[in-house]
């Protein structure tokens, strides 16, 4: 059985690192070393904290990888967990933006089942290989998709136009070797409330 390996890229997991532990050291260091009165603790102990949990996850992710296979997709390392695609439940694809022209930033995609999340971001290498196996998962599954989940998709190029933009009944079909088809079937369905749009959408 043909399993693909998938690890978050150490460049990203070496900023981010360098990112939190800066933070930490800033909001942290002066609990240690000044005498502070208690709003201020209590705002530089928060602050601190948030920067601490961002460390431990960063560390979390270097640790970790993504497995997908034809049975499921698994996080392998620390706080392992698994889904098989048949217990998949639901898909959602968010994109967060870090300007306000929406030209940086990253995407996270998050799946469901078997009474397990697995999030997985953008950074982690072939993301949008994992996103095209869960999608024709999804379909599969006959599962809902919500609007911002179908806008991101086509963000990374997997779904065509939105139906209102080419003029046809909606997003393409996709077969088992990822290529799109002529006609769409159900599958893809819409539903539910926005929860972010990718970066080609401005609303």
């Amino acid at each position: 059985m043909l399993v693909t390996v998938h690890r978050y890229e150490r460049g990203a997991i070496v900023w981010d690192m360098a990112r939190g532990g800066l933070g930490l050291a800033v909001t942290g260091l002066p609990l240690v070393v000044t005498p502070m009165a208690t709003t201020m603790a209590v705002i530089f102990g928060g602050l601190a904290t948030l920067f601490g949990v961002y460390v431990a996850r960063t560390w979390l992710r270097s640790a970790q990888a993504i497995e997908v296979g034809a049975e499921g997709i698994r996080r392998t390392g620390p706080l392992a967990i698994e889904i098989p695609w048949d217990d998949l439940d639901s898909m959602g694809l968010r994109y967060f933006s870090t300007r306000r022209d929406k030209n940086g930033g990253w995407m996270e995609l998050k799946l469901t089942g078997n009474g397990n999340k697995l999030p997985v971001e953008s950074s982690i290498d072939d993301f949008e290989g994992i996103v095209r196996h869960a999608m024709l998962v999804a379909r599969r599954n006959n599962l809902e998709l919500t609007e911002a989940t179908l806008d991101n998709l086509r963000a990374l190029g997997l779904l065509g136009a939105a139906p209102d933009q080419a003029g046809g009944d909606g997003p393409p079909t996709f077969g088992s070797s990822g290529h799109i088809a002529p006609k769409l079937e159900p599958g893809l369905r819409q539903g539910g409330m926005q929860q972010g749009i990718g970066p080609d959408r401005d609303r």
